[in-house]
């Protein structure tokens, strides 16, 4: 079952790029889709997902190791790092701009994707120590 929570996307687009949104809603399906691949490949079934952006969660069953149960929870993230990095651009952008979601970037699309797998991955942190 797929559930779509628009207060989780927005607050999303707010956090990572408000002058960016259609690069936002790239990154975030390209989230969902690693997570989608990842669950896949280890042959989980996926029972739910919820769509909220970096506050996504995806419920999976049919796997047996806890590390896989974190390389599911940090795939996403992942999807999104590969993304900036094969995008390329985040060297040639200074790093006040990497953290400010107001600012305009010469490579959106890069540093987006980064912003998104450093919150992502840190609420899949707080998902684990909590």
């Amino acid at each position: 079952m797929l559930i779509v929570d628009f207060i989780g996307i927005v607050a999303t687009t707010v956090l990572i790029g408000i002058r960016y949104p259609h690069h936002v809603l790239l990154a975030i399906s390209l989230h969902e889709l690693g997570e989608i691949v990842m669950a896949v490949v280890f042959n989980g079934q996926i029972d739910t997902i919820i769509a909220a952006g970096a506050f996504s969660t995806m419920a999976v069953s049919n796997y047996n190791s806890s590390l896989i149960g974190t390389l599911l929870l940090f795939s996403g993230s992942l999807a999104n790092f590969i993304a900036s990095s094969l995008a390329g651009g985040i060297a040639f952008e200074p790093t006040s701009r990497l953290l400010n979601p107001l600012s305009a970037l010469k490579h959106p699309f890069a540093v987006v994707n980064f912003r998104l797998c450093v919150l992502a991955g840190l609420i899949s942190l707080w998902k684990i120590f909590v």
